[in-house]
């Protein structure tokens, strides 16, 4: 599909092709982690994920929507649009056919201007470097109107510290500056993988620079009393969570 118009995008700043090396290696043991029920991953989609976002997104029976970085497809087929869209930058052989995939990568996406009704990127931006790409791709093919979803794992919270035996989450890097890091592994299996912090603020502030009226930001929190239990009932995990800081952050906004 052609583009009508053109958005100012310095694309000669898209030189980090990590996400493009990697996830072809990393994919298969990233579906098999969030697909295991004994797995802490598993957990915190199903309780604090999905639920939030298929909240966030609503009803979608007449609508045209993007899930960009859509893995097998699960939000499409959670969702059931009138017309659904999927893209990953590797191929995805489990997606239902009746879906339109194609590999793309977020930050230089081929479809038309002003197309989808509804454009979501869940934990896909903190991948990437060259986040305002993304962002301002999210908003020219998003139509005027339209509502975009933009999930990420918390930037204050996310590998920057560790809770300690009361549950208090103690920081010890410096969150006022962007910083990568790298050769992380989700879950402690799917990776290595690089994962670019940046201040929570700086997701907002893209949002509204590139055009988007920001609607709503929510926090999910790990309920610690079902967690425990579910770790009771066989989900095996070493990791310790607290209750005390948000785990995932949801942005949604609209293409005025």
């Amino acid at each position: 599909m052609s583009h009508s118009k053109t958005i100012q995008t310095d694309k000669t700043n898209i030189v980090d092709s990590a996400c493009l090396e990697v996830w072809p290696k990393t994919t298969k043991t990233y579906s098999l982690l969030i697909s295991n029920q004994s797995r802490d991953s598993h957990y915190l989609r199903i309780h604090g994920l999905k639920p939030n976002l298929l909240h966030i997104i609503g009803n979608c029976r007449k609508v045209r929507l993007l899930d960009i970085g859509c893995g097998n497809g699960w939000l499409l087929d959670e969702t059931k649009p009138h017309e659904g869209y999927a893209c990953d930058i590797v191929e995805q052989h489990d997606i239902n056919p009746k879906w339109k995939f194609q590999i793309q990568d977020a930050r230089d996406l081929s479809y038309q201007d002003d197309f989808f009704d509804i454009t979501v990127a869940s934990l896909v931006l903190i991948w990437f470097k060259e986040l305002g790409a993304a962002v301002e791709q999210m908003h020219r093919v998003t139509k005027p109107g339209g509502k975009a979803v933009i999930v990420i794992v918390h930037p204050y919270f996310y590998r920057v510290g560790n809770p300690d035996n009361n549950g208090n989450f103690i920081i010890s890097k410096n969150l006022s500056k962007p910083f990568k890091i790298q050769d992380l592994k989700i879950g402690g299996i799917a990776g290595p993988l690089t994962y670019y912090y940046r201040p929570f603020v700086d997701y907002l502030n893209i949002c509204i620079n590139t055009g988007f009226r920001i609607r709503q930001v929510f926090d999910w929190f790990v309920n610690m009393e079902d967690y425990v239990q579910n770790t009771k009932n066989g989900m095996d995990s070493s990791i310790v969570r607290t209750d005390k800081v948000p785990m995932y952050s949801f942005i949604e906004c609209e293409k005025e």
